[in-house]
Parts: C-alpha cells; structure tokens; sequence
C-alpha cells in the first residue's frame, strides 16, 4: 500500500505572554531578550497512514488532537518536523470552517467546493447529490447564520464527501447530527474508506473501532501509543479509568499476550438438543456457537480490590458442560469473584462484543430490581452472578464476552477487575443476512386476496 500521510518529528509551539505589556516588549526587544513561555502543543510526533488506512485518533481534551489535524490540512505551520500528504484532502475540523455566514447554504456549498479544487462546473454536476444528502430542503436559500449546528455539519460533510478526495479528514463534527444523518454519514465512510485514506477523531471509542483499523493516542502533545485499533483503545481506556480513579487506586495491566481466536473452520453439523428450551422460529439461520472459557489470558486491567475468579457461557440446562450454541435456547452467563477488600454495592456484569469491538448486548447487577447490587462484601468472600437469557443469532464471525467486578453506583464507581476478552465465542455456520445481530423471528406470514367483484 502506498504511503498518503507522513508525518515526521512534527511539533507545533505556541508563545505564551502572561500580559499585552509581555507581548509589547517582546516585539520591541525583537527577540534580544524572551518575555514568554513556550507550549509545545505537539512534540515528536511521528507516523504514516497508508491508502485504504482508517486511523483513529484519540485522547482527552487538550492533548493535541486538532492541532495535528491542522498541521495535517495545512492551516496550521509545523514549528519543527514536516507533514506530506498525496492528494485532494476534505477537513471537517470545525463546526461551520470554511463557511461565511452572510452567504446562503447554496453559495456556501459553492465557496467550500471551490476551496477543495472543484471548479464551478464540477460543482454544478455535483449539486443534486450535494443537496440530497444534505437534506435541508428550502434553507439552502436561508444565510448560514440562520442554521441550527446540525444543519451546519450537514451542509459541511456533504460537500466534503462529494469532491473525491483522497484523504478525509473528521474532527468530532458528527457528535452534533441526529441519529439519521450520522448513520447516513457512517455508511458513506465506510464505502470509501476501502480505497482512500480516513483521519477520525472522536471521544466515542465504539465509533472509532468500528470505523478505523489502527489507532493514534495523543496524551500532553506526544504519542502515547499506536496500533492496533482494539489494543490502543484499550489502553486508552484504562488509563481514563486510572485517572478518574485517583492517585489512591493503581490499576495494573493484565494480559499483554495476544489471543487468538483459532482458524476459521468449516461447516460444521450440529444436532440440535430438544432437551433445552428454545424460542422455535419459521427462519433457520444454521447458527452454530463456540464458547470457549479465556478468562486466564484475558486482557484488562484491576486494582487489587477484587479478583473475578470465573465466567462462563453456557446452555441454561447443560449441567456447565460445554457445548455448542445453536441461537434461540435460553442460556446463563455466570460470573464469579473474590473480594480482596470490604465492597460497599458490589457489582459483576458483561458485554458481548464483536471483533471491531462494538458492543452487542450486555447488563448489570446494578439495575437488577430488589436493589440487588446494595449489598456488602467481606475480604475473602466469594460473589457470583447468574445472568439467564435467550441467546441471539449472530453473524459469522469471532465476539468476545466482556466481564467486569465494580464497586460504587451509577454515578461513581471503580472497576476493580476489568476484562476484554473473558469468553471468546466463534459463530461458524451462520445464515444471518442483516444486522449485527438475528432478531427472533416467532410468525411469519403473508395472504394474497383477490379483488371483490362489485
């Protein structure tokens, strides 16, 4: 894959006054003496993204993340270090760039298209799609001043996304549209992203590893990691969990080999076990399940406060014997841990997510009714949580099942032990053709009338 973004030891610094008077005298001294304080908004950063790249990009507020973007889109000069992108490059950095708001939304798609390349006729070809997906109907003749914000970043992304470029730039612009334009958005970053070149960055780390293979973490101006996607985030999100924590809890990582999830296998034929409940349905997805205990390999992280000592997946009337899961039986997700300390409203529970790491389905003992979670747990004891449900239909593919031990409430809590991968589960056989999980379809039917002869 060819390289399309490089960036090298780039930096960005900003003079700080403490005053106007500061500033004065630095102008008149012309640099002879230094009447400010230098902030390195980014420092040393290096990477590339190749074509066909998706890489995210995370971390706090202030770590450096938009001023990266700039530097990268040209708005912003490099104090030290130097950027090269191949390309036409699209940047939604902000909310209403490039926009003037005196011009209408029409003239303002046309100044915008005009500042990506596109000349007045190119745009002309492209001004049905544009206003399409869009989507603001009469007020494309209204002042841009006059849009609400998501108004705005609908105009902004649907000029971006019809002038072909070769690299595209989204700085946390969508966390401001409505559910249907961002999934309108979505599915457009996801058809172009095969062949060109995404920079993504969001608070959202679903978002991210949904979208983006790779990711960059940004923390103070400097990178703090790069990879893989599942792996940088987690990463990221234990050292959230450890800051918001505070210096009297230390979390240590667990975990630090890969696991993989075995080859992909086969067709394989598994007879259905009439002994266990199953919700019947008219469709047969074939759907065969894998659920395979990990809990000694997974990656995460605790505090010592607690150990989960066991979770298990498995079909509510198998005696917790393995065995496979076909969809539609009724199983129980059992979660077992070991107080290290006193626990004031202990709290076990799980996710189950697919291998971009987006979540699925999961609960808590928390939200259980008859306040089952306000209980106490002494050093040495053991807690254990029974969860039953009717498992899904799910795609082909490799999940993981996420299991977690809290202490707290809904507002403040802390994870004492926290896993990614605690049951690794891989569906073969699977004829689930829409969606990230097969509903439970119990009727189906259809009639045919014939008109009635008057």
């Amino acid at each position: 894959m060819d390289t399309i973004i490089k960036c090298s030891n780039l930096g960005k610094c900003y003079q700080i006054y403490d005053s106007p008077k500061a500033r004065l005298k630095q102008a008149l001294w012309r640099g002879k003496r230094q009447y400010f304080r230098e902030f390195w908004a980014l420092k040393n950063v290096s990477f590339e993204v190749k074509r066909g790249q998706c890489l995210g990009i995370i971390g706090r507020n202030g770590s450096g993340k938009s001023t990266l973007l700039q530097l990268i889109c040209g708005t912003l000069t490099p104090s030290e270090g130097t950027v090269q992108s191949l390309g036409r490059l699209a940047a939604l950095l902000e909310l209403g760039s490039g926009f003037n708001p005196e011009f209408t939304g029409l003239e303002n798609v046309y100044l915008n298209a005009s500042m990506l390349g596109l000349s007045k006729e190119e745009t002309d070809e492209r001004l049905d799609l544009i206003l399409s997906f869009a989507d603001i109907g009469e007020f494309i003749h209204q002042p841009v001043k006059a849009y609400s914000s998501g108004m705005v970043v609908r105009l902004a992304f649907a000029v971006i996304a019809h002038v072909d470029a070769e690299i595209l730039v989204v700085d946390e612009a969508l966390a401001v549209g409505d559910a249907i334009f961002v999934q309108r958005c979505m599915r457009f970053i996801r058809r172009m992203k095969e062949e060109r070149c995404l920079l993504f960055v969001s608070h959202d780390s679903e978002a991210v590893k949904s979208l983006c293979s790779h990711a960059l973490w940004i923390s103070n101006g400097k990178v703090q990691s790069i990879g893989d996607c599942k792996t940088v985030t987690l990463d990221y999100l234990r050292y959230c969990a450890a800051t918001s924590y505070g210096e009297e809890i230390a979390l240590s990582v667990i975990g630090n080999s890969t696991i993989s999830t075995g080859s992909d296998s086969a067709t394989i034929d598994y007879v259905r076990d009439e002994s266990l409940a199953y919700v019947e349905s008219p469709y047969n997805y074939q759907t065969v399940s894998e659920a395979t205990d990990n809990l000694a390999h997974a990656k995460g992280w605790k505090t010592g406060g607690a150990d989960l000592i066991s979770v298990s997946l498995r079909p509510a009337n198998s005696g917790g014997q393995e065995m496979p899961l076909l969809g539609g039986e009724e199983v129980v997700v059992r979660i077992s841990a070991r107080a290290n300390q006193s626990l004031a409203n202990p709290i076990l529970g799980f996710i189950l997510k697919d291998r971009l790491g987006q979540a699925l389905f999961g609960e808590n003992t928390f939200f259980a009714k008859d306040s089952i979670s306000k209980k106490q747990a002494d050093p040495g004891d053991e807690i254990t949580a029974i969860f039953k449900l009717v498992f899904p239909m799910l795609p082909t593919g490799d999940y993981t099942l996420m299991a977690s031990i809290a202490e707290g409430d809904l507002t403040s809590h802390v994870q004492h032990h926290w896993t990614e991968d605690a049951v690794l589960i891989k569906v073969s056989s699977s004829r689930v053709r829409y969606g990230l999980v097969g509903a439970f379809i119990s009727h189906v039917s259809m009639e045919v009338e014939k008109p009635k002869n008057h």
